[in-house]
Formats: structure tokens, C-alpha cells, sequence
């Protein structure tokens, strides 16, 4: 997901029996987890709300910048003019506003790694259901996450068969979604999702 692959290595010989699996075809199946993560609809359910989150924050954190910057530039238009107690007062807001801006970047940035980390996290058990439920229907002897495989043949890919079964199983409404956790979890400031990349704050910042 998102740069990191799913590394989910399944036996499932051991539900067949050893001996049972001894007499039968060696049957390995690969599958690459960055196309289930964009194919599948519990994929692009969650990279919507994400990004819908994380829209919601980036305008908010956007207004309180202007906001700021509106102030700045009205101290500099009027700066000649003011009085000292009333300079002295647009400065101390400047600053509290500069702490807020700032403490809030931290807000989001942090929020947006946590609510991205619990989709990983969803959609990885979610998958490791998947593949097993497909290799124990399929009767696969071993299926690997393309990640760890070195080299495989095309005739062994089954990622068609696991987006496939994905969305059978998980029809793209199953985890909460952060603005359900949000309202659980106040006070907290949120995010979500990359064109602020987890981890990272959202774009702009105070001049």
C-alpha cells in the first residue's frame, strides 16, 4: 500500500494435511498488493475518505494561514499610523496566531499518519482474509506476495483472482472511516491522505 507492499506469506497446505498435500500438485500462486489496494472497491473507498479528510484539514489549516497573513499585512499597511499599545497588540496576535498555525501543521500531520496507519493496518487483515479464503478455495499449496519473490512466471500471478475475491468478501464498506473516529475521539485535529503524504504537514505554513 502506498509504498510499502504487504509481505503475507500463507500455507495452506496445513488445512489440506500433509499427506494429503504430498499427493497432490505443488500449487504456488503470486500476487502483487499495490493493484488490490487501487482495484479493489474497499481500496478506493478508503483512498476517498482519506483524501476527503485530508482535504477537509488542508482547507482548514489553508483559512487560518490567510487569516494570519491578512494581519501581518495589515500591521505593515498601518504600522506608521498605530499607536504602541495597539502595535503591541496585533504583535502579541500575531503570535498567538503563528503558535496556532503551527500547532495545528503538528495536528494534522500527526492525525493524518495515524488515520493512514489504520487503513494500512484494515486493509492488510482484510487482505490476509482474502488470500487465505482463496487459497483454501483454490486449494493453493503456498501463495507469496510478489515483494519477497525474486522471480516468478507469469502463469503463477493470480493478483486478478485475489481483487477479484477481495471484492466479493469486502464490498468497500466495512472500516470506519476517520471522520467516525473523529467524532468519537474530541478534541483532535485531522488529515488525511497523500497530496500531504503521511507524516508530513499540510502544504503552506506562516510568512
Amino acid at each position: 500500500m502506498t509504498g510499502k507492499a504487504f509481505v503475507i506469506v500463507l500455507l495452506t497446505a496445513a488445512s489440506l494435511g500433509v499427506a494429503a498435500a504430498q499427493q497432490q500438485e505443488l500449487r504456488i500462486g503470486v500476487f502483487d498488493s499495490q493493484p488490490v489496494w487501487q482495484q479493489t472497491e474497499e481500496g478506493v473507498r478508503m483512498r476517498t475518505t482519506l483524501e476527503t479528510y485530508r482535504d477537509k484539514k488542508q482547507a482548514e489549516f489553508n483559512a487560518r494561514e490567510a487569516e494570519l497573513n491578512t494581519l501581518k499585512e495589515k500591521l505593515r499597511s498601518q504600522e506608521v499610523s498605530l499607536s504602541d499599545d495597539k502595535k503591541s497588540q496585533m504583535l502579541k496576535e500575531i503570535d498567538q496566531k503563528t503558535i496556532d498555525l503551527k500547532r495545528l501543521g503538528d495536528d494534522v500531520s500527526r492525525d493524518l499518519q495515524s488515520q493512514f496507519g489504520d487503513a494500512r493496518d484494515q486493509f492488510q487483515k482484510e487482505l490476509f482474509d482474502v488470500v487465505e479464503a482463496l487459497g483454501k478455495e483454490k486449494k493453493y499449496t503456498l501463495i507469496l506476495e510478489k515483494s519477497i519473490v525474486v522471480y516468478n512466471d507469469s502463469a503463477v500471478d493470480i493478483t486478478p483472482e485475489v481483487v477479484a475475491k477481495f471484492n466479493q468478501m469486502f464490498k468497500g464498506g466495512t472500516a470506519a472511516t476517520p471522520a467516525s473516529r473523529e467524532k468519537e475521539s474530541k478534541p483532535q485535529t485531522d488529515p488525511k491522505k497523500p497530496a500531504v503524504e503521511p507524516g508530513t504537514k499540510p502544504s503552506g505554513g506562516s510568512h
